[in-house]
């Protein structure tokens, strides 16, 4: 062992610096956020946290689907990309959660069409939120009913987005309101 103080207390440094790391990478937590938000990103989120996704999102939303708080699905859009993800165990403060499943809008978005959760399949009546999610526009709000130019059932069972063809779906695009509910 040397006597030179300055190693000695280079290496405790080394230590206390690398050990944290060390711990964190053996446990399995990230210590950063590592997949882009592009489609690429996003259709390799299954399986990962979705808070494993790089950089801010001003415009995002999410509804949990049950009382349980157990899935959920969430709205994210930054720079031109769009998608929707269907969560488990997404619970505050940071409302991260487990991807399921993933639906990139990006390419199938047209103009200014947004997702909708407050739809429904017209023969089926009215679901709670999120079950059915839709994508169309609502000539930026100034149109409260639309039907979506496309829709997808979110099957949680299934752990899938299930395009829904020739039925009927309308949707409200009033605003929402935080948590999820009956409408």
């Amino acid at each position: 062992m040397s006597k030179n103080p300055t190693v000695k207390n280079g290496v405790v440094l080394l230590l206390g610096v690398a050990l944290p790391f060390v711990g964190a990478a053996s446990s399995g937590q990230t210590t950063g956020r590592s997949v882009p938000f592009t489609s690429a990103g996003i259709t390799s989120l299954p399986g990962r946290d979705i808070c494993d996704l790089q950089g801010e999102f001003p415009k995002q939303f999410g509804v949990y689907l049950d009382d349980k708080k157990e899935h959920s699905i969430e709205y994210m859009e930054r720079d031109d990309v769009i998608a929707v993800f269907l969560l488990e165990k997404s619970l505050p403060p940071k409302y991260c959660g487990i991807v399921d499943s993933t639906l990139d809008l990006t390419s199938l978005r047209k103009g200014e069409e947004i997702p909708l959760f407050k739809c429904h399949v017209n023969s089926e009546g009215r679901t709670r939120w999120g079950h059915v999610v839709g994508l169309g526009g609502n000539r930026r709000g100034h149109k409260r009913f639309v039907s979506p130019r496309l829709a997808w059932r979110v099957n949680v069972t299934e752990k899938r987005f299930d395009e829904i063809k020739g039925e009927p779906v309308s949707c409200d695009a009033s605003g929402y309101i935080v948590g999820n509910g009956w409408y």
